[in-house]
C-alpha cells in the first residue's frame, strides 16, 4: 500500500543518515588521535646539525685529501723575475723563482714542486694542472737553496682572473711528509703579444677585403654611370646632327 511504501522509504533514509553520522564521527576521532601524537622530546634537547650528512658536489682539497702540515723551520720565498705582478700571457712560459732556507736543526729533502690553476669562484675546481718537478735536493741546517719552476698557462683559456697555487712537498730526516704553499693568490691572464699581433693582422686583412669589395662594386657602378652618360651624349649629338641636316634641306 502507499502507506507501507512511505514507511520503507523513511526507514531507508534514516538508515543512510545514521551510517553517515557514524562515519563522520569515526573520521573525527581518528584525526584527533593523529594530531595528539607528537614526537617525544626531553626538556632542553635540541636538534644536532652534525647528525645530518651534508653532501656537496664541490669539496676543497682539505676535504678530499688528508691535510699535510708545513714545517715551521723551512722558510720559503718566491718571485716572478719577468713580471712586476702576477699578470701572465697565455700560452707562454712563466718562470717562478723559489727560495728555500732551513732555519732549524733537521735536514729536509725537497721532493716535489707543483702548481694548479683554479677557478676564482671555487678553489676546488681545477682549471689546469701544471707539470710537477722533482728537485730532489737536501737542505741541511742553516742552508739556503733556490730553484726555477716553469709553468705555462693554456693558450686556449680566456683572458680572465684565476687563482694560482704553487706548492712544495718535502720530508724531514725521519721521513715525515710536509707541504708548504709557495704562492696562493689571484693571477690575471692576458693575451700574448703574438696572439694580439695576429688578431690585428687578421682584422686589417678583413678590413682590406671589405674595402676591396666596396671599391670593386663602386667602380662597377661608376663605369655603368659613365657608359650611360656617353650614350646620352652620343644620342644628343646624333639628334643635333639630324636637326642640322633637316634645317639644311629646308
Amino acid at each position: 500500500t502507499p502507506r507501507g511504501t512511505a514507511r520503507r522509504v523513511t526507514r531507508a533514509m534514516a538508515s543512510k543518515w545514521l551510517r553517515a553520522v557514524l562515519l563522520l564521527a569515526a573520521l573525527a576521532l581518528t584525526r584527533g588521535q593523529e594530531g595528539s601524537e607528537e614526537p617525544a622530546q626531553s626538556e632542553g634537547e635540541a636538534y644536532d646539525d652534525g647528525a645530518f650528512e651534508h653532501d656537496s658536489q664541490f669539496q676543497s682539497d682539505e676535504d678530499v685529501a688528508p691535510k699535510i702540515p708545513s714545517h715551521p723551520d723551512l722558510g720559503i720565498s718566491y718571485a716572478f723575475p719577468d713580471f712586476a705582478r702576477p699578470t701572465f700571457p697565455m700560452g707562454e712560459n712563466v718562470d717562478a723563482l723559489v727560495g728555500f732556507v732551513n732555519r732549524g736543526s733537521e735536514t729536509f729533502n725537497v721532493t716535489t714542486v707543483f702548481g694548479t690553476l683554479n677557478s676564482p669562484y671555487d678553489f676546488s675546481y681545477i682549471v689546469q694542472n701544471f707539470t710537477a718537478v722533482s728537485p730532489g735536493f737536501l737542505l741541511k741546517p742553516a742552508e739556503q737553496r733556490s730553484m726555477l719552476y716553469k709553468f705555462t698557462p693554456d693558450g686556449r683559456l680566456e683572458a680572465l682572473d684565476f687563482t694560482l697555487c704553487l706548492r712544495a712537498a718535502y720530508t724531514d730526516s725521519a721521513g715525515n711528509e710536509y707541504l708548504s704553499v709557495l704562492f696562493n693568490g689571484t693571477m690575471t691572464l692576458v693575451e700574448s703579444a703574438a696572439e694580439t699581433s695576429s688578431k690585428i693582422v687578421f682584422q686589417l686583412t678583413i678590413l682590406g677585403a671589405i674595402l676591396a669589395v666596396a671599391g670593386f662594386y663602386g667602380y662597377g657602378h661608376y663605369a655603368k654611370y659613365q657608359a650611360k652618360q656617353r650614350k646620352k651624349q652620343e644620342r644628343a649629338a646624333a639628334e643635333a646632327a639630324a636637326a642640322a641636316a633637316r634645317s639644311a634641306d629646308q
